[in-house]
């Protein structure tokens, strides 16, 4: 394949899912000798010595900064006059595929990305009606799952729609021997958690996701539980756990694999739009069974991962546990086959060329 240019348009401050998902495909395309840039931020791309500019988009549209974003549309699709010509535009917020798509799709096909399920409520009402005038204008939607494009299919059309499951680096995220294993748990877990059975969540703490259910069903089982990661909902759940010494919160760590592989099994919760969470892959991948709660997004990946769907927290048991511990290493094969990074990249690139053709 000839060699193309890649330009992402994205303003993130955050670190969660969909910023690791661009970082990677900015990687894997640059390493596959690609030119790829990026205008605007996003945490852990300056990190891998990706291009970047700055062309002075306003923040991330949220429910907070929806308001002054919107009145800021005109002056942002001017500056779209700053970006420099390329071969794809790469989009994957809602402020950059509502507001930029059109002015760019007039010099290259624009290509999006969408994560998770649709919002609902006034908010989501309200940015399906200028979506679906963006639509107009896009050459490829990238699904993470069927389910999303599902929801997509009324406004884009689905002749326009791709599922590209997301992948994981599986050379970083991988089960360890017996023997490593114990080095990091002694290593990494508090000296009381050393010979107990010990439960992992690692995401961004955010209400929406009740990651309260974890700290509950944990507890409900009898196991230690470690909570890896930062975010706005991490002050109530530490009032929650009130000092109980079975819930250890870790904070922000970049050792996330290893926290996995020092661990017994991986409680999962979703948020309402999530797509396919990486978190159950990266799990699964380390070879730790996944507990998930019923109606949470992403759950059909569980029984390819050898974990278990609750209703509620109360009804993961001691036993239920030591029933699941039996099936560690369950997920590692389907892991590898299905959300591997090199066919993730494989098909983003295909993508790509089609969108030039």
């Amino acid at each position: 394949m000839s060699t193309m240019t890649v330009t992402v348009v994205s303003v993130s401050d955050t670190a969660g899912g969909a910023e690791a998902h661009t970082v990677a495909l900015g990687r894997g395309m640059r390493d596959r000798g690609h030119d790829v840039v990026l205008y605007g931020r996003c945490p852990g791309w300056d990190e891998q010595g990706l291009d970047r500019a700055e062309i002075g988009l306003g923040p991330k549209w949220s429910r907070r900064t929806m308001a002054t974003g919107l009145l800021r549309v005109p002056l942002e699709r001017r500056r779209t006059q700053d970006i420099a010509d390329s071969s794809i535009y790469y989009l994957q917020f809602k402020r950059e595929q509502i507001a930029l798509t059109a002015p760019l799709s007039g010099r290259a096909p624009v290509v999006w990305t969408e994560h998770g399920r649709w919002m609902g409520g006034p908010v989501g009402r309200l940015l399906l009606a200028g979506y679906a005038r963006a639509a107009e204008h896009v050459t490829r939607v990238v699904c993470v799952s069927g389910t999303v494009a599902d929801d997509l299919a009324p406004v884009v059309g689905r002749d326009r729609l791709v599922v590209v499951p997301n992948a994981i680096d599986t050379a970083r995220f991988a089960a360890p021997l017996a023997s490593v294993r114990a080095a990091l748990r002694e290593r990494l877990l508090p000296t009381r958690f050393q010979d107990r059975r010990v439960a992992v969540l690692a995401a961004r703490l955010h209400p929406a996701k009740r990651h309260d259910r974890a700290v509950a069903a944990a507890l409900a089982s009898g196991s230690a539980l470690v909570v890896v990661g930062d975010g706005p909902d991490r002050e109530r759940l530490e009032r929650l756990a009130a000092g109980n010494p079975n819930v250890h919160f870790t904070g922000h760590r970049e050792d996330v694999p290893e926290l996995l592989a020092a661990s017994d099994f991986y409680l999962y919760c979703g948020a309402e739009t999530d797509g396919t969470p990486t978190c159950v892959l990266e799990a699964a991948a380390c070879g730790l069974p996944v507990v998930a709660f019923r109606g949470d997004p992403g759950t059909e990946l569980i029984p390819d991962c050898g974990g278990l769907v609750i209703e509620e927290p109360s009804d993961l048991t001691a036993a239920t546990v030591s029933a699941i511990l039996e099936n560690r290493g369950a997920g590692v094969d389907h892991v590898a086959r299905r959300h591997g990074r090199q066919a993730w990249l494989d098909a983003y690139e295909q993508i790509f060329g089609e969108c030039l053709r």
